[in-house]
């Protein structure tokens, strides 16, 4: 969320500090700050605001009235909703609302503006929206982005006169079409919400208008809408048409149908503000709101509060948290019955007031405790410990772990919004990823160095019935050198399961796949535990190892071999090829030593690769060049 300093600073009747103080302030109590800049003459704060608190956050009030308690100051209201103005009332003019899907739709107001002028908006509204990112269009846009900015209540607005009949919140018919503002052709679904007239849709419900009835220069009437959509609903249909907006964003982590009301009154002002003429009217409000919503109360004693943050907080501090906070409450003895404000959906159990109380009075506050005496032997957990042993067996006899992917095409057990069409269920066995792993892997043998791949996968499968969890382990030989020097890969892999029965004791129940193989860790296992310590530090790198990301474009490979004098040793001569001025030079190899009438005979396979694009056979040839060049200066023999 984009705040700006200035923006901010219209809730406050004092002057507020500049934006590094202000940030410094939410980031040791409420929030992380990703940056500070300097927009014109404004400073900006970009605040990651999680789904727990986008219920009264996402906005500048919510960040003032947040700001404030944290300060001990209070708030004001924002002067842009005075009335400049006498606005004329006309109770007889009413837009009628129909609700089909009360479930989808939890409350609807809307309201008639009629002899309005649309036209560009002033510096200062123009200011405020460019400040946090946002494009200027005209008077009536901009005023209801500005409350949705200013509020955390996304407004909408129609033209009035291309409006035919009332306004019906209904879902959409199966393939029904529609055309969004930003132009694009939508083919809809049963289960989306939309706000539509009787020739047609208007607006995809909480996630974009559409051009029907859109606001342009010629506009003289308008509907306005003030609505509060279901969060699942929203969410789901923003992400199945691909359209996320600042108002989906904010209807699908969930705002509370009492804001509703008050956004209404403040965006009415404000375009009769900016866009009303000599002859405005501001209609009659049309509110359908079926299942009120009722505030939150919640029972907590200081004694609870106090145990729980590991210190003793008075309870007047608490009290004065809670008045902070803006909550209601009733205090006897210490025991607490406390109202929290509409907005703050967050707040339903003891253990959400008690995080406030620990946040607010800070974290930094609760002095820190000596546990040197503190005498505690912790339980193993028998599963995690089996995890870890196979883990690390496996990880000391020179196999790799994979992650592979969850979701597959196919499965017992499917997902109601799949990320893709082949990703629709959870997969039901690890074999087939670790099968696909290894097929990958080989493409890439020459480039590891390696003439056999063996990896594992530790994790979990889903059936109708429940998870299981699993280990597959899977080995593939590289040539028919390879299967001579360390035997078939079935061979391998039941000799692998025979030494994680002997070493930790268990019996297994493999299935074999191919190359992979796979068992259930489930289930009860009776094996002997070695002390926690030093238990899971086993890596599969060496201490000091450094990471880079592998280079996206294709690898190519080259052999040299030559005689040279015994004086040279492997390393040394791998430390001569990789100095000799190769640019795409990544990795060097030995595959091949041998001795002969005091010469000795290496043979090192080259993996050429660029950062930046597909190498050409031009561009390995000069580096060979380079290499061979370096090489010859030894008196080697190349063969």
């Amino acid at each position: 969320m984009l705040i700006s300093r200035t923006w901010l600073a219209s809730h406050f009747e004092n002057e507020l500090p500049d934006a590094q103080h202000i940030a410094e302030t939410l980031l040791l109590h409420a929030f992380e700050i990703e940056g500070i800049n300097q927009i014109e003459n404004d400073q900006v704060i970009d605040i990651d605001v999680l789904p727990n608190r986008a219920h009264d956050c996402l906005s500048h009030r919510g960040m003032a009235r947040e700001y404030a308690a944290l300060t001990r100051q209070s708030t004001k209201e924002n002067l842009r909703y005075h009335v400049n103005q006498p606005i004329t009332h006309d109770q007889d003019d009413s837009v009628e609302v129909d609700i089909i899907n009360k479930e989808q739709c939890l409350r609807y107001l809307a309201r008639s503006i009629k002899q309005v002028s649309v036209t560009e908006s002033p510096d200062w509204l123009k200011e405020a929206l460019n400040s946090i990112g946002q494009r200027s269009i005209n008077t009536i846009v901009d005023a209801t982005n500005y409350v949705m900015f200013d509020l955390g209540q996304p407004v909408h607005a129609f033209d009035a006169d291309k409006v035919s009949g009332a306004i019906v919140v209904r879902n959409a018919k199966e393939g029904e079409l529609m055309t969004t503002l930003t132009g694009e052709e939508l083919t809809l679904e049963t289960t989306d919400l939309v706000i539509a007239d009787q020739e047609g849709i208007l607006a995809l419900a909480g996630v974009k208008g559409g051009t029907k009835a859109q606001v342009d220069e010629q506009t003289k009437n308008i509907i306005i809408e003030v609505a509060n959509f279901n969060p699942t609903t929203t969410r789901a249909t923003a992400r199945r048409v691909k359209i996320l907006t600042d108002s989906s964003k904010r209807f699908e982590n969930g705002i509370t149908s009492e804001l509703a009301p008050e956004a209404m009154e403040a965006v009415s002002v404000l375009i009769t503000n900016l866009a009303g003429t000599d002859n405005t009217t501001l209609g009659a409000l049309t509110d359908v709101y079926s299942r009120p919503e009722i505030p939150a109360t919640i029972e907590i004693t200081q004694s609870n509060i106090s145990r729980l943050l590991g210190t003793d907080i008075s309870t007047r501090e608490i009290a004065d948290i809670f008045e902070r906070l803006g909550c209601t409450y009733h205090e006897a003895s210490g025991s607490f019955k406390v109202t929290v404000p509409a907005e703050r959906l967050d707040l339903t159990i003891p253990q959400d007031l008690i995080e406030e109380v620990g946040r607010v009075y800070g974290y930094h506050h609760v002095p820190s405790q000596d546990l040197s005496n503190y005498a505690f032997t912790p339980s193993i957990d028998s599963q995690h410990y089996l995890e870890a042993a196979v883990r690390n067996l496996l990880i000391e006899r020179g196999f790799s772990e994979v992650k592979t992917y969850t979701f597959v095409k196919k499965g017992e057990v499917e997902v109601a919004n799949p990320i893709a069409s082949d990703k629709r269920a959870l997969r039901t066995n690890l074999h087939q990823g670790l099968s696909e792993s290894l097929g990958l892997n080989l493409k890439y043998a020459d480039y590891l160095g390696t003439d056999r791949i063996q990896i594992f996968e530790i994790a979990t499968t889903y059936h109708k019935n429940g998870e299981q969890w699993v280990c597959a382990i899977g080995i593939e030989n590289i040539g028919k050198k390879s299967n001579k020097t360390h035997g078939p890969s079935k061979d391998q892999l039941e000799a692998i399961v025979k030494e994680v029965e002997s070493n930790l004791g268990i019996k297994i129940k493999p299935n074999y796949h191919n190359n992979v193989v796979s068992f259930d860790l489930d289930g009860d296992h009776d094996f002997k535990q070695d002390s926690y310590h030093d238990f899971f530090g086993i890596s599969s790198y060496e201490e000091g190892s450094r990471y880079h990301q592998i280079s996206p474009y294709p690898h190519a490979t080259r052999d040299i071999s030559f005689w040279i004098d015994g004086d040279y040793d492997e390393a040394k001569l791998r430390l001569i090829i990789q100095d000799a001025g190769a640019n795409y030079l990544k990795k060097v190899f030995l595959f091949d030593r041998f001795e002969k009438e005091e010469r000795v005979s290496y043979a090192f396979s080259l993996v050429f690769q660029s950062d930046e694009g597909t190498l050409t056979d031009t561009d390995i040839e000069r580096d060979m060049e380079k290499i061979q060049s370096v090489l010859l200066n030894l008196n080697v023999e190349i063969r």
